[in-house]
């Protein structure tokens, strides 16, 4: 059992770090947390804060996840002050400024044409909008819009017109990619074999080969034994599961027994893997995701049990009329339209009952430092879910109104719905839209100033103009209830149900994989082509 820090007296923490160094000796000067904390005696809460010390540094990428000591990468670093070691995950950056602010500043001021997000983000292998952002907020340094790009950089005038010069005489290379082959097809053991590649290290609670023909199933609709039947058939899905011949095939128990003992959160583990290796094509990525939910209808054997509420984990609900069974909740990337976390509740349960784990499970997985804002429909309307979304994300929820919360916001959203009906062309901010508002409208509509309905003003007219990011939610779950059968349980248990839900995510964010593996970009929102 690891040690709390009760034992953090000046010899325990000299000890600590001779354990740290000792361990990186071995392991050619970086690892990671984990590895340290599996292959030492070192408390975990001194790797926890292991970056505060005055002997190590943490990866600028990878959430900070590895370690090395400042006198290794002060001596290999190169001379823009960057150490960049190969390990699992790729390659770990470090810098000698140590965080990436400090890190962002100094390129800024020393790159001798100052510093752009795609460059920032290439340099330090991690999306870098939300800090530069921040540090030109605050002025520490200077961004100028320059050829259909921000260019940050150092925040005095004559060292800002020296670097702005040297950009504009610089001769980008053609980086135009050639024009794709043609699309085509995906096919069903490719997507397996990719699968496959996640699984191995994510999934523990079953074999990846049986999680994988799990995920083929989803596709294909199939009772555990037809599954059975068609993996015995399939000498190409055969050889991507290793089944060398048709009796190596798990029979309909085994595969049932399989799915039963899956845990849905190792499929978030391989969802969100494979979403991050898709979200680092798109430039915009992790900028705006969409928050939605569905239904799911509860399956039994008779129609009693559906009426006498007898479903583990289901309940009467409302969504598009009533319904018996589960509501299922998602984000989407705005960007790369793709499921990145999904989440399962009673049916019973509204989309502010539904938010806050959702909002969790999202945070909890993915870097949100570039998150502008969370969009969503009326349902996710509630103070409540502004609040948290601020503290969580550091990002606005923006939200449809809600009209049945008050009168007067029923009136301020016809308000609006009007103006935009009318003047949408003309409106490219905020202050665009709030002057063209009627100036008595908070006093005629009994709203005092400083009110939450005031915000609601504001909050309203930045929904408006981001409405038309929120359709990809809807072609989202279209493709998860149309391929991937999230729509179709036959589980009764609670928990299975959920496995059921995750393993459509995974499924239709599998298929997206593939087609970026297999360099078929045209097909990576084209679950219809897997053959």
């Amino acid at each position: 059992m690891k040690t709390t820090q009760s034992d953090t007296g000046e010899n325990a923490t000299d000890s600590n770090k001779t354990a740290v160094r000792e361990f990186l000796r071995t392991h050619d000067e970086v690892a990671s947390k984990e590895a340290i904390l599996a292959g030492t005696d070192v408390p975990a809460w001194f790797i926890k804060q292991i970056a505060a010390s005055d002997s190590f540094y943490t990866s600028l990428n990878h959430n900070g996840e590895y370690v090395a000591s400042k006198h290794i990468v002060g001596r290999r670093a190169t001379h823009d002050g960057f150490w960049r070691p190969e390990v699992d995950d790729g390659t770990a950056v470090f810098h000698q400024e140590e965080t990436a602010k400090a890190t962002l500043k100094h390129l800024t001021f020393r790159r001798p044409s100052g510093l752009t997000v795609p460059e920032a983000n290439d340099l330090l292998g991690r999306r870098c909008y939300r800090p530069l952002q921040k540090l030109a907020d605050k002025n520490e340094i200077h961004a100028v819009d320059r050829q259909d790009a921000t260019v940050y950089t150092h925040s005095w005038p004559s060292r800002r017109d020296d670097q702005l010069a040297q950009r504009e005489t610089d001769q980008p290379t053609d980086a135009t990619p050639e024009d794709p082959a043609e699309d085509g097809y995906l096919y069903r053991d490719e997507l397996v074999a990719t699968f496959l590649s996640v699984a191995v290290s994510q999934i523990q609670s079953i074999s990846a080969e049986r999680a994988a023909a799990l995920v083929l199933r989803q596709f294909e609709g199939d009772s555990f034994e037809a599954l059975e039947r068609r993996l015995q058939r399939n000498h190409s899905f055969r050889e991507a599961l290793d089944y060398v011949e048709p009796e190596d095939v798990p029979d309909g128990t085994s595969l049932w027994r399989a799915f039963d003992e899956l845990r849905p959160d190792e499929l978030r583990d391989c969802l969100q893997s494979m979403c991050g290796e898709l979200l680092t094509d798109h430039e915009h990525a992790g900028e705006f995701v969409v928050i939605d939910g569905t239904h799911v209808a509860a399956w039994a054997n008779t129609r009693d049990e559906i009426e006498d509420g007898e479903v583990e984990g289901a309940s009467w609900g409302q969504h598009e009329g009533t319904f018996y069974g589960y509501k299922v909740f998602i984000v989407v990337d705005v960007a790369a339209e793709l499921p990145v976390a999904i989440t399962m509740e009673t049916g019973s349960t509204n989309g502010c009952g539904g938010f806050k784990p959702l909002i969790d499970n999202f945070e909890e997985r993915y870097d949100t430092d570039e998150l502008q804002a969370v969009l969503a429909d009326a349902g996710f309307d509630s103070q409540g879910n502004r609040d948290y979304c601020q503290d969580s994300l550091d990002c606005p929820l923006l939200g449809a109104i809600n009209p049945r919360r008050s009168s007067p916001l029923a009136t301020i959203k016809q308000e609006i719905k009007e103006l935009f009906k009318e003047h949408s062309e003309e409106i490219d901010s905020p202050y665009d839209a709030l002057e063209r508002l009627p100036q008595e409208q908070l006093s005629k509509y009994g709203v005092e100033v400083g009110s939450v309905e005031e915000t609601y003003i504001f909050q309203a007219i930045k929904e408006r103009m981001h409405r038309h990011l929120r359709a990809g939610v809807e072609r989202v779950f279209s493709r998860l209830k149309s391929f991937t059968g999230l729509d179709r349980v036959r589980a009764r248990k609670e928990n299975n149900v959920e496995t059921h839900v995750v393993l459509s995510a995974v499924a239709l964010v599998a298929a997206s994989l593939t087609a970026k593996r297999q360099n078929k970009p045209g097909l990576i929102r084209s679950p219809s082509r897997v053959i």
